[in-house]
């Protein structure tokens, strides 16, 4: 491993250099004169040394040589949305997201997100593309505000807090300068009892298989996620009790 002056076809001085497996020829742009090569020999000797004691540094001396472009540093792509997102949805699966939340990140980013934002970079998501995002859900699409919210401000910035947080990707949060107005709540409108009545008597005429369902939705007040999901092991018949633990909405 070494570094040897040589002489090109044109009479320019040149160095062939071999070290690390690697071998290379890099002109000088120096004739070949006596005062030329006493100089450039003098260089080859410094680099010799540095190849010996496996501190040469091509590109220190040969910042645009021939093989420049294999020891400059390579300079990474830009995280987009898009990329980000399919590195960070894999993470998201059971049993460290529920099973649910895990098919909602996928619908909202694939049907909502990823048309708006695929080719953004991280960095740029800022309040106004949020702003405007935020209308295009409401106008265009024709969202509720709650449904915009659920897009927004949980599964986008879940995955905009996990860049911020644990890939170290960028430094501020944009969702946190949106401003929400207050959902207003809608006034309950339950059946009375004729119309539970009427409804009970319909299903066990018509569709008595969903009857006792129902029947258990009305006397218990039980959301009908949460009768899904009941097992035998829930049910204890001898205190007539029935222990609500889980839901289940898919």
């Amino acid at each position: 491993m070494a570094c040897k002056v040589k002489v090109n076809q044109h009479g320019f001085l040149a160095f062939h250099l071999f070290w690390n497996r690697t071998r290379s020829w890099e002109g000088t742009g120096l004739r070949d004169t006596p005062e030329n090569r006493e100089f450039v020999k003098a260089q080859a000797v410094i680099m010799s040394r540095e190849i010996k004691k496996r501190k040469f540094n091509y590109l220190k001396w040969f910042p645009e040589g021939n093989k420049a472009d294999d020891y400059r540093p390579k300079k990474e792509e830009p995280m987009t949305v898009g990329k980000f997102y399919r590195e960070w949805i894999e993470r998201k699966k059971p049993p460290v997201v529920r099973k649910g939340l895990e098919r909602d990140y996928r619908e909202q980013f694939n049907r909502y997100i990823l048309p708006k934002f695929e080719t953004i970079n991280l960095s740029e998501v800022s309040p106004p593309r949020l702003e405007d995002f935020r209308a295009h859900l409401l106008q265009e699409r024709g969202l509720s505000l709650k449904s915009c919210r659920n897009i927004m401000d949980a599964t986008f910035r879940a995955m905009v807090r996990d860049a911020r947080r644990v890939d170290y990707l960028i430094e501020k949060d944009p969702f946190e300068v949106l401003q929400w107005p207050r959902a207003k709540p809608q006034k309950p409108d339950p059946f009375t009892e004729e119309e539970r009545d009427k409804i009970l008597t319909q299903f066990k005429v018509k569709n008595p298989f969903y009857y006792p369902f129902l029947f258990t939705l009305f006397w218990t007040g039980m959301r009908p996620s949460e009768a899904i999901a009941l097992r035998w092991g829930d049910v204890d018949l001898k205190r007539e009790r029935v222990s609500i633990t889980k839901s289940r909405y898919l």
